[in-house]
């Protein structure tokens, strides 16, 4: 099948073949396993210090955020079990930081691939070790706000959106400017309107294919049914991160190019 000439020089082509020549999709999945294995072992040894029982405030939450029924909270009860009288493992706690490490250097090259920079030196690995602080103070204050958001009335929920874009501008566009420095500022700012607004989208999608599939998992396969959703909701928050600056950055090239093809010799 032979591809119009309008769409072999479009901008849309343009991404699909960026996208699969730094084999994103492949990055996502490896992003969202060790997330998997790193975030959410640290938000639980977070919410246990503050509470005696975690596997159920984080169940409760998961549940009121996206109306599950009570088969569901008790398979997420079960997947983060916790027992009260356990001590935390300070091995685990080290594990789970240097995975999270790990991950930060990780969406570190990604990012400075798209933008076409040097990756981040040794020197500067303290800068990982900041992103992970951003990203568990921004799980916080987003959880804190869509919990607002389910107590108000419409115009709550108005500013609640707003104030989340807000706050995902702020934490994208630093957290991108952690990880790779010498990216340009007026591209990283575009990254993070769009990365912005790609959160937005997913929460809209997730408000629809989350209570439906945590439910029916939950039903079939319990708390490993539970996983699948959950590291879905990982894989798409991994191509949203990945997505942003590759849109943003293939833009500039293709209108570069166009410019360039333009100008007569």
């Amino acid at each position: 099948m032979q591809v119009p000439a309008w769409f072999e020089d479009s901008y849309l082509l343009a991404v699909v073949r960026r996208f699969f020549a730094l084999e994103l999709l492949d990055r996502s999945f490896g992003l969202a396993a060790q997330a998997f294995v790193a975030m959410l072992p640290l938000v639980i040894v977070i919410v246990s210090i503050f509470t005696t029982d975690s596997s159920v405030v984080i169940a409760n939450s998961v549940g009121d955020r996206f109306g599950l029924d009570e088969l569901a909270r008790d398979a997420l009860r079960v997947l983060f079990a916790h027992s009260p009288g356990a001590a935390i493992s300070w091995f685990a706690i080290l594990l789970s930081l240097l995975s999270a490490f790990s991950l930060s250097r990780r969406l570190a090259r990604i990012y400075a691939s798209l933008f076409g920079v040097a990756p981040l030196p040794r020197s500067q690995n303290w800068r990982g070790l900041i992103w992970i602080v951003l990203q568990l103070v921004l799980f916080i204050a987003a959880s804190s706000l869509r919990a607002v958001r389910r107590d108000g009335g419409p115009a709550l929920l108005i500013v609640t959106i707003l104030a989340l874009l807000a706050l995902w501008f702020v934490a994208d566009f630093v957290s991108v400017r952690l990880l790779v420095p010498p990216a340009p500022t007026r591209l990283v700012a575009a990254s993070a309107i769009v990365s912005s607004l790609g959160r937005l989208g997913m929460a809209a999608w997730a408000a629809v294919y989350m209570p439906r599939t945590l439910d029916g998992q939950a039903a079939q396969y319990g708390p490993i049914g539970v996983t699948f959703a959950i590291f879905t909701y990982l894989l798409v928050a991994a191509l949203v991160y990945v997505s942003a600056p590759l849109v943003v950055t293939t833009w500039v090239a293709w209108r570069l190019g166009r410019t360039a093809a333009s100008v007569p010799e």
